[in-house]
């Protein structure tokens, strides 16, 4: 069993040059997966890396390509959670907030957001209209955040991984 250096996180991305990118590499006591190369300004780029132990060797192919979708689906989460605004304020989309949302009537007050401070953000619908605007503004979110992990997951390229992960043979 493999073990990552941490829990997969949303927040394990990198930056460098591009020459820096290898989508698998190792050293004596890891191995590094990179995935996501995104090009920014000149020679830099971005990209998204996972560690393994290598305690029992090279992680497979199919352990890479779990542990990437999982980064991914963990990244599209908390993007749906904490990356929306509406009508300039941050909501916190988790599923119990969704939920409610979705079932309100009003009147209704929610706690749909904190400003970065802390300050409690409360947003009160007064119209079956204004609450739909709302509820849909937030299903569209979700929808747009699921379809780019999607689209991510769709146009990744495993040829590398699986290349660089083959079990080495011992036959000659």
């Amino acid at each position: 069993m493999f073990h990552l250096t941490s829990k997969i996180m949303a927040n394990n991305k990198y930056c460098g040059n591009v020459a820096d990118f290898q989508p698998v590499s190792e050293d004596q006591s890891r191995v590094v997966i990179m995935y996501g190369l995104n090009p920014t300004e000149g020679e830099m780029a971005e990209w998204y890396q996972i560690e393994f132990y290598k305690k029992q060797g090279k992680p497979s192919f199919e352990q890479v390509k779990a542990a990437i979708i999982a980064d991914i689906n963990e990244r599209v989460k908390a993007l749906i959670i904490g990356g929306f605004v509406w009508n300039g304020k941050p909501v916190w989309l988790s599923e119990e907030n969704q939920m409610n949302f979705a079932q309100a009537v009003v009147p209704a007050t929610f706690k749909i957001g904190e400003e970065a401070d802390g300050t409690p953000i409360y947003q009160e619908f007064t119209t079956k209209t204004e609450l739909k605007n709302f509820v849909e503004a937030c299903v569209a979110w979700k929808q747009q955040c699921l379809s780019a992990g999607w689209a991510e997951k769709d146009s990744m390229d495993w040829t590398p991984y699986a290349e660089a992960l083959q079990p080495v043979s011992t036959e000659e």
